[in-house]
């Protein structure tokens, strides 16, 4: 593109976080600025659910969901979109509760969708967003500035 910048795609592997490759996905994706993270079940390191307890697994996916977040460099108020998942809408106020003992007052654009089910079998919440490095303006997590997606920047 003549002129323009290109954002090169970098797979950004997640410390704690299982490798999906053999379910043919990546867990988070970073393009210059823009970090998508792939949905976040209440999973453990071996890829089953962590437990029947709703509260136990929606902390699980908003713990895997910063995992992801700080692996591409960013911060939680980085995230500036997510969409999550339920199996069951009335746990969605108890899912609120939650996402502002993470957030604060400052949340994401978000939807919340009613689903039949979700893989793997047990799950009852699954969390996928997107964030833009530095748009919180906090120092990321290697105490340095955000590079704003320099990293792969081409001129």
């Amino acid at each position: 593109m003549a002129g323009g910048s290109v954002f090169v795609k970098e797979i950004v592997r997640v410390p704690g976080l299982e490798e999906t490759a053999e379910f043919g996905y990546s867990q988070c994706v970073r393009a210059g600025p823009l970090v998508f993270i792939a949905g976040q079940c209440g999973l453990n390191e071996r890829h089953e659910v962590v437990s029947s307890d709703f509260l136990e697994q929606a902390r699980t996916a908003l713990d895997r969901v910063h995992a992801a977040v700080r692996a591409a460099g960013g911060t939680l108020g980085d995230i500036v979109a997510m969409t999550v998942f339920l199996t069951d809408t009335s746990l969605g106020r108890i899912f609120t509760a939650l996402r502002r003992e993470y957030f604060g007052g400052d949340f994401p654009a978000s939807a919340l969708i009613g689903v039949h089910s979700l893989m793997p079998t047990g799950a009852m919440i699954e969390i996928q967003a997107i964030a833009v490095l530095g748009a919180s303006g906090q120092p990321n997590p290697t105490g340095g500035p955000n590079d704003c997606g320099r990293r792969g920047f081409r001129p």
